[in-house]
C-alpha cells in the first residue's frame, strides 16, 4: 500500500499550490520510478481549472464523477486522472469549474476511505490537499483519519494566527491536529517575506518563490519548477515526510 500524506492549514496559507508542488517533489525524488496521486478535495473553490486551465472541457475529468459510483475500481480512477505526457507516473485528481456539492450524490465516509484506499492501493505515495474546515468535507475527514503522515501549513500572519486560536483547541480535540504533524511555515506571497525574518514555532521555513507565483498566475502550475532554494526546502519536508 502507498504512504497516504494529507496536507492542512488556514484559508490562503497555499495549500494547494504546496500539494502541486510537494507530489512533483515526491515524483522527482524517484526519477519518475514512483507513482504519486494528487488528490484535491476543494469544491468551494474547485483545483483542478486552476492547475489546468488551458486544458479543453473534453479533456478534465472530475472526481465527484468516480465517487458518483456504486462500485469503483482502479481503472475508474485511472480514467478520470488528470496527467501530463512528461510524467505519467504522477496524476492529478480534483473537482471541476461549476461544480459544488450539491453537482453529486452525498456519500458516507466508509465510501471515502475505500476510495483512499484504492488509491494508496495503485502508487506510492497520495498527497491529498485537504480543505480548511474537515466537518465541511468528508474526503478531508477521512484523509486526516487515515492519513499516514499530515503536513501543517502555517503563515507569519494574523490571519493564521486568529485561525489558530479560534480553531485550534477544537481541531486537536476532533484529532484533526496533533503533535506528530510536520509544521511548515509557508510564505505564498511576497508581502510576508519580512514577517517570516524572525523565529517560528516550525520544522521548516517555506521561502517565497517568484518563479512559482509566475506559474501560478501564468497557469502553468503543472510544470517543474526550478527555483532551487524552494526545491531544496520541499526536499527537505519530503525527506521528513516519507520516512
Amino acid at each position: 500500500m502507498g504512504k497516504l500524506i494529507a496536507v492542512c492549514g488556514s484559508a490562503g496559507s497555499g495549500k494547494t499550490t504546496f500539494s502541486v508542488k510537494f507530489a512533483e517533489t515526491l515524483y522527482h525524488r524517484s526519477h519518475g520510478k514512483h507513482s504519486v496521486i494528487a488528490l484535491f478535495c476543494d469544491i468551494v473553490t474547485p483545483s483542478i481549472p486552476v492547475i489546468f486551465p488551458n486544458r479543453k472541457e473534453e479533456d478534465l475529468f472530475s472526481v465527484g464523477s468516480v465517487l458518483s459510483k456504486t462500485d469503483f475500481y482502479a481503472d475508474d480512477v485511472v480514467s478520470h486522472m488528470m496527467m501530463t505526457k512528461d510524467r505519467m507516473n504522477l496524476g492529478y485528481l480534483g473537482y471541476l469549474s461549476g461544480e459544488n456539492k450539491n453537482s453529486f450524490p452525498e456519500y458516507k465516509d466508509v465510501r471515502a476511505k475505500n476510495f483512499l484506499d484504492v488509491l494508496c492501493g495503485i502508487s506510492d505515495y497520495v498527497i491529498v490537499d485537504c480543505m480548511t474546515m474537515p466537518g465541511g468535507n468528508v474526503l478531508t475527514t477521512s484523509a486526516l483519519e487515515k492519513a499516514d503522515q499530515t503536513i501543517r501549513l502555517m503563515t507569519p500572519d494574523l490571519a493564521y494566527m486568529s485561525y489558530y486560536m479560534s480553531q485550534g483547541k477544537m481541531l486537536a480535540a476532533e484529532g484533526y491536529m496533533r503533535e506528530s504533524d510536520i509544521k511548515v511555515m509557508n510564505i505564498p506571497h511576497a508581502e510576508l517575506v519580512s514577517l517570516a525574518s524572525g523565529t517560528h514555532p516550525a520544522d521548516f521555513l517555506l521561502p517565497y518563490s517568484t518563479a512559482l507565483t509566475e506559474q501560478y498566475l501564468e497557469g502553468r502550475l503543472s510544470d517543474p519548477l526550478k527555483d532551487k532554494k524552494y526545491l531544496k526546502i520541499m526536499n527537505a519536508i519530503a525527506e521528513r515526510a516519507v520516512h
